[in-house]
């Protein structure tokens, strides 16, 4: 509390009586307004913010008391001539005592409205005061009043709008759309890439926007994990690129890559979005030989003998109907049918031929087989080498035939003699 004192006076008695009445009445003037209370409505809201037909909801208004410091001013004037007018000003504060606060429907069932003897508020001061209302049956924008009280003062109206399901006055909210861009298929073991844009379709400003990225356990994130944008105003927008690898022990099919998308409205009402974006994950199966062998080891022309080539698939899908055959121009069976090899597996194609002649024979393997995504073809350029028949053999028999044919011969004309 503070005081001060002023002095109102003239220079000159024919014109000090007009003045002087003049200052006693703004002195009066002023002193009328100083001691009335000043309480306003700054502030009511609607829960929820928009109604349904016959729904509850409350209304919450805040009273304050504008005045920091009133002003009490006493005057001590007389307005003869040859004397002085004094007049005394207090500073003090001035509470507003409000005696009541109803709420006035308006359409609007009031079911809790009337608060009596609110009390004293102090210069700056505020009070809370809520009500429970219930909205009409009919849709549209009500306008319920709060009547104010206070004593001592001019009583107060304050229109709160009540929106009942209309699409008028809404406020506008931002919203968020995520557009994502996604490979056709993911092969297990391979990294890939995600796009996202994010839109704000509403026609308020979204703030605090930030997005989580949450892969599973089967895929590994190279990009970061969260993401923080202070604000993006309608129709702006943001791109994300996102990049994950795959082992080979990644499940196919589609695996499932969880987004949090949040943000905030411009009166601060936090939303949050779960979304998810699906990645079609692939094997693929792939051909190749692990060993090739025959039997027997050494093959010599004319001979019979099998080819074993065993087929491996070194993919991270099952190749199905797995079919090989070979070019070689010798008799016998060229296609051999090996049906399902899984992944990290092998079988072997058997074929069983006769050589031909002598030499280095280059031939063509063939393979067909099938996965998840199609038929597909693989060759290999591969040779046999096929010896000369050995004969060395056969002529050591023809001379120790030949030897023993002489040796009998020579020993029956000795005994021939012999008897003779």
């Amino acid at each position: 509390m503070s005081s001060s004192r002023s002095r109102c006076g003239g220079s000159s008695t024919d014109h000090r009586i007009p003045l002087l009445i003049i200052l006693a009445v703004l002195c009066l003037v002023f002193h009328a307004a100083a001691d009335e209370p000043t309480v306003i409505v700054t502030n009511a809201t609607l829960t929820p913010r928009v109604l349904m037909p016959g729904d509850e909801g409350t209304i919450t208004v805040t009273l304050t008391n504008t005045a920091k410091e009133a002003v009490r001013t006493s005057s001590d004037s007389s307005a003869g001539p040859g004397t002085e007018t004094r007049t005394e000003t207090t500073s003090t504060a001035i509470n507003a005592y409000v005696e009541s606060v109803t709420l006035k429907g308006e359409g609007l069932q009031v079911l809790n409205g009337a608060y009596g003897q609110v009390g004293e508020v102090g210069p700056g001061q505020s009070v809370t005061l809520t009500f429970l209302v219930r909205a009409p049956a009919e849709e549209g924008i009500y306008f319920p009043e709060a009547w104010v009280r206070v004593q001592g003062a001019r009583s107060v109206k304050f229109p709160v709008p009540v929106n009942v399901n209309s699409a008028y006055a809404v406020i506008k909210r931002p919203a968020i759309t995520v557009a994502r861009t996604v490979p056709d298929e993911v092969v297990p073991g391979e990294s890939f890439s995600l796009g996202l844009v994010l839109t704000n379709v509403g026609g308020a400003r979204a703030r605090d926007l930030s997005v989580r990225v949450s892969p599973n356990d089967s895929l590994v994130s190279l990009t970061p994990e969260n993401y923080y944008f202070e604000s993006l105003e309608p129709d702006e927008k943001i791109g994300l690129n996102l990049s994950f690898s795959t082992d080979r022990k990644t499940p196919t099919g589609i695996q499932q890559v969880p987004l949090a998308v949040t943000y905030r409205a411009p009166d601060t009402t936090e939303t949050k979005m779960n979304e998810s974006v699906g990645v079609q994950v692939k094997g693929r199966a792939e051909m190749g030989i692990a060993s090739l062998s025959t039997d027997p080891p050494r093959l010599a022309a004319g001979d019979p003998f099998t080819l074993i080539i065993r087929i491996e698939n070194t993919g991270t899908d099952d190749a199905n109907s797995v079919r090989a055959t070979v070019d070689l121009p010798y008799e016998g069976n060229k296609e051999a049918f090996v049906g399902t090899i899984e992944p990290d597996n092998d079988a072997p194609a058997v074929f069983l031929l006769r050589a031909g002649e002598a030499g280095d024979r280059p031939y063509r393997l063939t393979i067909t087989y099938q996965d998840d995504r199609g038929e597909h073809l693989a060759e290999e350029n591969l040779s046999l080498t096929v010896e000369a028949t050995d004969r060395s053999g056969l002529f050591v028999a023809v001379v120790v035939l030949v030897v023993a044919a002489v040796g009998v011969f020579l020993w029956m004309r000795r005994r021939t003699r012999e008897e003779e």
